[in-house]
């Protein structure tokens, strides 16, 4: 609305009634451009209407944030809001690579605790082309030692795991334990139908192994034990092969031939707890002070060995022996501890 003009000269009513109604409209306006402004004033939230610091002219709430903290300028809120975003997203990728470590190490103990479902997994030892930092158990990158291809083995497998073994000596006390599997077989690489353990020595030869808590079925093929003069103990008995509370052992064209007669308290084999162990197929015993013994409630079935100037063969103590009763290879064939119990033939002796 326009202001109204005075058109006549003379002061009158009318001239005064124009210029009160132009106040009227001016008042008007006033309010109207007031309503705008606080309409304006409301909508300003980080706008900065001049720049300068002190100036009253600078909305003060953009320099605040939402901590009620006040910054110098806008820019150093902005700045400050920026740094703490990129501290929170480092300490975000921080966690997370901490993260991936430990799942990367809970995956390492499932493997090792867990293996793959059925199927066979193959090892292969060289103590000539094996390095145990490289290996990763194939043909083409063997293992250098037994015991290093041991411990890859899963605790917890349907698998059956064999580990074939190339011609070479090891010096090893090869320990087996808490393993659960379908199978494990500790192998020549070598064919060894022919082998005569009696009169030939076997292509792998071993200080000592020892399986301890293991189920399933064991196998021995091939193996010769040596170095008797360093084999371990556990308690008082010294040991080439010890094995404890297992499932089923056989030893097949295995050769035991090391004089131990000297060494206290040696046994070529031992078989304890619940295991069981059939030891055949020309197995040789030669010079050894005892070849089997049997402790508990374990079983040992002889077939099929062979061998020559023995002290003792087989001695069970409560436990439970098989052996042909024309068998003949040591000064004492059979000697039995307390309820020991030793079958030939069917009969009771």
């Amino acid at each position: 609305m326009e202001l109204l003009k005075l058109i006549k000269n003379r002061i009158s009513t009318e001239w005064k009634k124009t210029f009160n109604d132009n106040v009227d409209i001016l008042n008007g306006i006033t309010r109207d451009q007031n309503q705008k402004i606080d309409v304006v004033d409301k909508r300003i939230d980080n706008l900065v209407l001049h720049s300068g610091g002190e100036s009253p002219n600078e909305v003060v709430d953009a320099r605040v944030n939402n901590r009620a903290q006040q910054f110098d300028t806008l820019q150093g809120r902005l700045l400050a809001g920026e740094f703490t975003h990129d501290e929170d997203m480092a300490e975000i990728r921080s966690e997370l690579e901490n993260q991936n470590v430990i799942i990367l190490k809970m995956d390492k103990k499932l493997d090792k605790i867990l293996g793959e479902y059925g199927g066979t997994l193959t090892i292969y030892v060289s103590t000539e082309r094996g390095n145990n930092s490289t290996a990763d158990g194939s043909q083409a990158m063997p293992f250098k030692t037994l015991q290093a291809a041991v411990n890859t083995i899963p605790l917890l497998t349907s698998s059956q795991v064999v580990i074939l073994v190339e011609d070479g000596t090891f010096l090893e006390d090869v320990r087996f334990r808490n393993i659960y599997s379908g199978g494990i077989y500790i192998r020549s690489v070598q064919d060894t139908t022919n082998l005569d353990p009696s009169t030939t020595d076997c292509p792998v030869k071993v200080r000592s192994m020892s399986f301890m808590y293991c189920t399933g079925y064991l196998q021995l093929r091939g193996i010769q034990f040596i170095d008797q003069g360093n084999a371990p103990s556990i308690g008082n008995t010294r040991y080439s092969l010890y094995q404890e509370q297992g499932g089923y052992m056989s030893l097949a064209k295995c050769k035991f031939a090391e004089n131990t007669k000297s060494i206290a308290n040696h046994k070529s084999i031992y078989v304890g707890g619940s295991s069981k162990a059939t030891v055949g197929s020309d197995t040789a015993f030669i010079n050894q002070l005892m070849c089997l013994y049997a402790v508990g409630m374990a079983e040992v079935n002889v077939s099929g060995i062979k061998g020559s100037s023995n002290s003792e063969l087989l001695v069970v103590w409560n436990g439970t022996g098989r052996i042909p009763s024309d068998l003949n290879i040591a000064t004492t064939n059979t000697r039995t501890i307390e309820r020991g119990l030793i079958l030939t033939k069917g009969s009771v002796i």
